[in-house]
């Protein structure tokens, strides 16, 4: 097996906030190796409970969607590669050596990344890992207005987990989730960042700028990771959307009151301009 080897790119959140774009859009580079699936929830399993639950479910649904595909695209399937994915999906997972196994197909030319927006969550022991573990990397941190964010993650979670005629009850349960407080707590997790990585290595970047700046906001990021410039196709495409759901008008208020806060932690931390274009 060729030797592992650890990102040199991560993206740590936030949830609902672009990282699917930026996975993909990276990915077309050459000079960019991403994993068969993304979200590795290397960091988030060691460190948070609640996502211990569910991780290696996530990883074996996306190895074996990746075999799929490879199989469905590709004339002649490449054994070795298949041999790799049903290696990653062996015991132990989602230890230090699995995870550097992940990206040992890659180019010793091309710069890994993993996006995983659970890793925001870590808190103060998991940063501390990160740290030492890949002390490094780049990484980046995408923003997302904290209401805007949370109605994204509260359709999701309820396109997932509703019943079809929800009774104010039912909305409750979601509301009660510790997701729901956790993936968007900028306030609690930003300082946390902050005190062990400075700005040349993390990057904070605004969600709005996918759409505004799609350009502009990849030339942020370039510069950042130290990559070449790059003629990307189709810059602001959406490469996921949040499926339709209804939310009452009470549901939708106690949202935008749960994000008050977060709202005026990064116009204080990042200014007004910076949550105009978060959204």
């Amino acid at each position: 097996m060729t030797k592992g080897r650890k990102p040199d790119i991560v993206c740590i959140g936030a949830q609902k906030a672009g990282t699917t774009w930026l996975h993909n859009t990276l990915g077309r580079r050459s000079d960019v190796w991403v994993p068969p699936f993304k979200e590795l929830h290397f960091f988030d399993n060691k460190f948070i409970e609640e996502c211990r639950e569910w991780a290696t479910g996530h990883v074996k649904r996306g190895l074996k969607s990746a075999k799929e595909r490879h199989i469905e695209k590709t004339p002649e399937p490449d054994s070795e590669y298949l041999e790799h994915l049903k290696r990653l999906g062996e015991k132990p997972m989602l230890n230090g050596t699995w995870y550097q196994s992940i990206f040992s197909r890659a180019p010793a030319t091309s710069a890994c990344l993993d996006v995983t927006p659970e890793y925001s969550c870590i808190g103060d022991e998991g940063i501390q890992f990160f740290k030492k573990f890949l002390p490094n990397s780049k990484l980046i941190y995408l923003i997302r207005h904290p209401y805007d964010r949370l109605v994204s993650q509260f359709k999701m979670n309820a396109s997932r987990k509703m019943r079809r005629d929800p009774e104010f009850d039912d909305w409750q349960l979601l509301l009660d989730m510790s997701a729901m407080a956790t993936r968007g707590d900028y306030m609690n997790h930003i300082p946390l960042w902050d005190t062990y990585f400075t700005p040349d290595q993390l990057l904070y970047l605004p969600y709005g700028m996918i759409r505004s700046e799609p350009l502009k906001l990849l030339r942020k990021i370039e510069d950042h990771c130290e990559l070449s410039e790059y003629d990307y196709p189709e810059p602001s495409k959406v490469f996921h959307k949040t499926a339709p759901v209804f939310l009452p008008q009470d549901v939708l208020k106690i949202l935008e009151e749960r994000t008050a806060p977060q709202v005026d932690y990064i116009t204080s931390r990042f200014g007004s301009d910076f949550l105009k274009q978060s959204r």
